[in-house]
């Protein structure tokens, strides 16, 4: 058995084997005043070890638990995370690419959304500025994450007020986010079936792009909209940045659930194809009875193993990312949590604390 004052120790190749393994882990230590020791640090992925984005993470986590760590640089394998006192709010003005040592940079709300769970528990205030991506292909960006995430959040009662200074679009963006986080009675939520649609709509966000470009995007998305029988606003976002981009962002609420979809057109690429990607993974959705998108599941997880009561919620495609943050959870905590359906297929998520 594990002595009292050893630190847990955990594969960070484990599963998913990547950074929401490191981030859940190192959440669920502060949470829990249970020392860590991670080794095989995003092992299972291309570019092992640490990266500008989880020592962006870290610190924010350090300013609030006052914890001791050991091996944060770029690329370390291995890492001891100690917690010295509870979770306590945090006003953090942090610029991702300072720690960027030439290495991959990171996303403001990738961060951002990964401390929540631990500003939640602080029982005052919280602010969070960041530079870094905003608008990334394949990874969570700022219009999916206030229309969708902080939506679901409410629904858990955690209310947040994200902001958009300007956008970081790409590779290396350099936008600028703001996120203020109130202090939160957290609660279940009984997300078995959807109910009724409630809103939905497309959020369109660009720099520096041709009119043309941005209106036929805009047409194109109501459109989409229209023929399906959907009575959403296609709005359009007009923001400042250092690189052009363009994003679309199609999203939906129901009385019992939220999802939202998002293409990145990358340089050179075409409106329609981009946005069409998009609604084919919307409509996929709307088409399936599931209560929450596949990515908003596992941002849904920490959170719902805090809150009082019974939390259910259903997905229409159980990641290797949301079954390996449930087992990082199940090694700090003996929690009830169920899931349902193996990876690739739908499933179900039941916790009980």
């Amino acid at each position: 058995m594990r002595a009292l004052d050893e630190p847990l120790s955990l594969n960070g190749s484990h599963g998913e084997g990547g950074g929401a393994l490191f981030r859940s882990a190192v959440v669920m230590s502060a949470l829990t005043q249970l020392p860590l020791k991670l080794h095989s640090i995003r092992g299972a992925t291309r570019k092992p070890g640490l990266t500008p984005e989880d020592l962006a993470f870290l610190e924010i986590v350090r300013q609030s638990t006052k914890a001791e760590i050991r091996g944060d640089d770029i690329g370390s394998m291995e890492l001891l995370f100690a917690p010295k006192r509870p979770p306590r709010a945090v006003d953090v003005d942090l610029d991702i690419t300072r720690f960027q040592a030439g290495k991959t940079p990171g996303n403001c709300l990738i961060v951002a959304q990964s401390v929540l769970p631990l500003l939640a528990r602080t029982g005052s205030y919280s602010r969070i500025h960041l530079w870094g991506e905003t608008h990334n292909p394949n990874t969570l960006v700022f219009d999916a994450f206030a229309k969708s995430t902080c939506a679901a959040h409410r629904a858990q009662g955690l209310y947040l007020f994200p902001g958009l200074t300007s956008a970081g679009f790409g590779y290396g963006g350099r936008g600028e986010f703001s996120m203020d986080i109130e202090p939160s009675a957290l609660e279940a939520i009984s997300w078995g079936n959807r109910g009724e649609w409630v809103a939905c709509g497309a959020e369109i966000s660009c720099v520096d792009m041709a009119q043309r470009f941005s209106s036929d995007a805009v047409s194109l998305a109501a459109q989409l909209l229209t023929r399906r029988g959907l009575e959403g606003e296609a709005a359009f976002h007009e923001l400042s940045g250092p690189e052009p981009g363009l994003s679309i962002t199609f999203w939906v609420q129901f009385e019992r659930g939220t999802g939202s979809f998002t293409s990145v057109i990358p340089k050179g690429g075409r409106a329609d194809r981009t946005i069409e990607q998009a609604w084919a993974q919307f409509e996929s959705f709307l088409d399936h009875s599931a209560t929450v998108d596949p990515y908003l599941a596992d941002q849904l997880l920490i959170l719902a193993c805090l809150a009082e009561g019974k939390s259910t919620f259903t997905t229409p495609l159980v990641t290797r990312r949301l079954s390996t943050i449930a087992w990082v959870i199940k090694q700090f905590r003996p929690i009830h949590l169920t899931l349902k359906g193996r990876e690739g297929a739908p499933g179900t998520l039941t916790i009980e604390p």
